[in-house]
């Protein structure tokens, strides 16, 4: 595969789609990159284009499938299989690979990237990130993560309002410049998300609780279920109730393993408060106590309504 067989010549240029979008605090980007073109890359690149948000959109992925899909469905202008073709020329480089990879992508794109390019990240832990994207970008690296997703994988996936409504957490290094701050937060208000300014801890704290640990919670209900002998049975009767709780659990399972291994210093706190008032209930049924049921059951302040 060439690079040059998916530059998508057949969809409209950027000048004949009307140009830069002129209600933009700022000017759209002259080359955005994005490096891995899957559910979330690809949605950003749709989204970029669709909004015109940058006058050239390049994907970089492993997967010449991935980056022939992401070019046919509009979601990137054209795609490389070369690190150094694609962020070359970059004035921001968004990273949408797996929690696994992305350290190690951010050090191979250290030498190869222009010195004024602004780098962010979609990864769902920060700690490390944040630390390396100091280290090896100083005030040009802004962490991030769009609160945004599907079960569903790949760029197949992928669609251009996926952003629309959701938080966008941005967490700053400490040395991220206000200007380049200022951008990010400029464009994730394009795309119509709500951008979030948290430190390193917060974030992968709050993500522990209303992310990581609903997603573990999932796997490990679906688990239960087959894990009994009826559950051939058990799943023909299964309502709405169970299909919404274990939805999650058709994700990857590599994808989600890595993620709370990367964050495991706040999701063993986030189990054990889980595992006490999971034992709470336990206890008030082992009694028959509807008092202490009625406890247990009880929504308190995280209702979320």
């Amino acid at each position: 595969m060439s690079d040059a067989a998916l530059i998508a010549t057949d969809r409209p240029s950027f000048a004949s789609e009307g140009g830069a979008n002129s209600s933009l605090p700022f000017a759209p980007f002259q080359q955005a990159t994005i490096l891995g073109v899957g559910l979330m890359g690809g949605s950003l690149g749709m989204a970029l284009r669709e909004r015109k948000l940058a006058r050239t959109v390049t994907g970089w992925d492993r997967s010449s499938e991935a980056l022939e899909t992401a070019v046919l469905r509009g979601a990137i202008d054209l795609g490389t299989q070369e690190l150094a073709n694609a962020v070359r020329d970059a004035e921001v480089v968004f990273l949408a690979v797996p929690i696994g990879v992305l350290s190690d992508l951010l050090k191979r794109i250290a030498p190869l990237v222009r010195p004024d390019a602004l780098i962010t990240d979609l990864g769902s832990v920060k700690t490390e990130i944040v630390a390396e994207g100091d280290r090896l970008f100083g005030s040009r690296f802004i962490g991030g993560h769009p609160m945004a997703g599907s079960e569903q994988g790949g760029v197949g996936a992928a669609r251009p309002d996926l952003f629309t409504g959701a938080a966008w957490a941005v967490i700053p290094s400490a040395s991220s410049a206000p200007p380049h701050l200022a951008r990010l937060l400029a464009l994730i208000g394009a795309l119509d998300a709500r951008a979030i300014l948290l430190d390193v801890a917060e974030h992968d704290r709050l993500v522990a609780l209303v992310s990581h640990l609903p997603h573990a919670i999932a796997f490990t209900l679906h688990r239960t279920v087959g894990a009994d002998p009826e559950h051939d049975a058990a799943l023909q009767l299964a309502g709405g109730s169970y299909r919404d709780m274990t939805r999650v659990a058709s994700s990857d399972p590599a994808f989600w393993r890595d993620i709370l291994l990367a964050n495991r210093e706040f999701m063993l706190p986030a189990l054990a408060a889980y595992e006490l008032l999971l034992t709470e209930l336990t206890e008030a049924i082992r009694e028959n106590d509807p008092a202490a049921l009625d406890r247990a059951l009880s929504l308190g302040k995280g209702r979320g309504d």
